[in-house]
């Protein structure tokens, strides 16, 4: 017996150096968290450039409306030349005309009136054929006009002249949230993906862990093969389960190894390829009162701010509608300064003035409807529910899976046990090879076990936190 104690205990000794330098080599290695993984996305997938232009792209649609507030300048110069001198019924032989116009238009939002100032300087120059016509051959004229439109009724406050504008505001608000939620489901699955890697990095750690033993154990087989100890099937025994071993750390390999590609495009990040994830697989996660979450839901959930922002926009339309139908009564006031003079410089005397002051009335027929309205608040109450149910849901199974997790500790506890006390009665020589095999294939499929259920435990709470908007607005 004192013999099958020293090759154990020698077996154990170089198995756990072999760990140690593993461990020491992995240690090495430059590790990303999964918060940096997802900074690096934001940062670097063209994804994200693409949904920040969607933005702009509706912030410059929306300040194409502003244009409306600016003045309009309107010029419109006029020459006539004509030579009438054939002509019997004409009471000229030649009359030339320049004539200059220019105006200046403005509507004022806050009030929904209308300014306008014109402003024309005419040349007259005409040949008549007799001297007592009573007109001047030549003259100047100068017009000078300004006009105020003020609603009373329909537009009354601007309301019609901004609204077009301020439904552009809610449709780049919307916008916004909208590409915020398409950003936070990105990086949900970005971080699946991440979870994904540290799994095949787990398990190629474990199978790796494995193949070591069953090295171990074969070379220790070996050796009691030579004394004489065992018979030559407990080493053919051995021998496959360091080929299964070696198979499976083959496969993890190459699964881990393409992932961690994979997450390197996908970041644009080559020093991912030469990194190894850093996260607590194994650690449990304090999420929030689920009542208090629940109740903070319409303050902080952009699904239904985007709601919300779509129901104040229907509320404005609806508005301007109902203004739109209103019957049209404007005040209009103005003044027209108006002079002619033979010469030039005199004509610029405008002092001829005449006002005018006026209402003008329009009933237009219409209605409006609510429908659409009314369907958007139930839209919202109807997402509200959606989002309770999941929140409720996913709190359920991340409390529960908390407890298979424990449940797996034990497991692989049993196993760990097992396996000693496998080993020990083979090594009395009252067991079987195979059995001892068994033993250590059955703990570290507890481990893959516990592996498994905690990488679903934490994209559960992955989820979670996108569907609380967590992940966007976490660095």
């Amino acid at each position: 017996m004192h013999i099958f104690e020293e090759l154990r205990l020698k077996a154990i000794a170089v198995n756990a150096l072999l760990l140690v330098l593993c461990c020491f080599q992995f240690g090495e290695a430059q590790t990303v968290s999964l918060n940096e993984y997802l900074t690096m996305v934001k940062q670097n997938h063209p994804f994200f450039a693409g949904e920040s232009l969607s933005v702009n792209i509706s912030v410059e649609s929306q300040a194409r409306y502003l244009g409306d507030k600016d003045w309009l300048v309107e010029s419109s110069p006029y020459v006539s030349y004509e030579d009438r001198s054939g002509l019997f019924n004409i009471t000229y032989n030649k009359s030339s005309q320049v004539q200059i116009n220019g105006s200046l238009q403005k509507r004022v939002w806050k009030t929904g009136g209308r300014l306008s100032m014109a402003y024309s300087s005419a040349y007259s120059n005409q040949d008549y054929r007799t001297l007592f016509s009573g007109n001047p051959s030549e003259f100047f004229k100068q017009q000078l006009s300004v006009t105020y439109s003020h609603p009373l009724l329909k537009n009354q406050g601007g309301i019609l002249d901004r609204l077009e504008f301020e439904l552009a505001v809610y449709t780049t608000n919307f916008t916004d949230i909208q590409s915020q939620e398409n950003q936070e489901d990105f990086l949900l699955n970005a971080g699946i993906s991440f979870l994904d890697w540290i799994l095949m990095e787990e398990q190629l750690r474990i199978n790796r862990e494995r193949q070591l033993l069953a090295e171990e154990e074969l070379k220790s087989s070996k050796e009691k093969y030579k004394a004489h100890l065992i018979d030559k099937v407990d080493v053919l025994r051995q021998e496959d389960a360091l080929r299964i071993a070696k198979q499976n750390v083959v496969l993890s390999q190459s699964q881990a190894s393409a992932k961690q590609t994979e997450l390197a495009i996908f970041a644009q990040s080559p020093s991912i390829a030469e990194s190894k994830p850093e996260y607590d697989i194994y650690n449990s996660v304090t999420i929030d009162d689920i009542e208090e979450v629940i109740s903070r839901l319409n303050g902080e959930s952009r699904l239904l701010k985007a709601l919300d922002v779509l129901v104040d926009q229907i509320t404005l339309r609806t508005k301007g509608l109902f203004n739109q139908a209103r019957p049209q009564l404007d005040l209009n006031v103005g003044t027209v300064l108006i002079e002619d003079d033979e010469s030039l410089g005199r004509s610029f005397g405008v002092d001829n003035p005449s006002l005018f002051l006026g209402l003008q009335f329009t009933y237009p027929l219409g209605n409006q409807s609510e429908f659409e309205l009314q369907q958007l608040k139930t839209d919202k109450e109807s997402v509200f529910l959606d989002l309770e149910a999941s929140i409720r849901a996913l709190s359920i199974q991340i409390n529960e899976m908390e407890s298979v997790l424990e449940l797996n500790l034990g497991q692989i506890e049993s196993a760990q046990e097992r396996t000693l006390e496998e080993t020990k009665i083979y090594e009395q020589g009252r067991g079987d090879m195979t059995f001892v095999i068994q033993s250590q294939d059955n703990e570290a499929n507890a481990r893959l076990t516990y592996l498994n259920n905690a990488i679903a435990y934490h994209k559960l709470v992955l989820q979670y936190r996108a569907l609380r908007d967590q992940l966007l607005d976490s660095d």
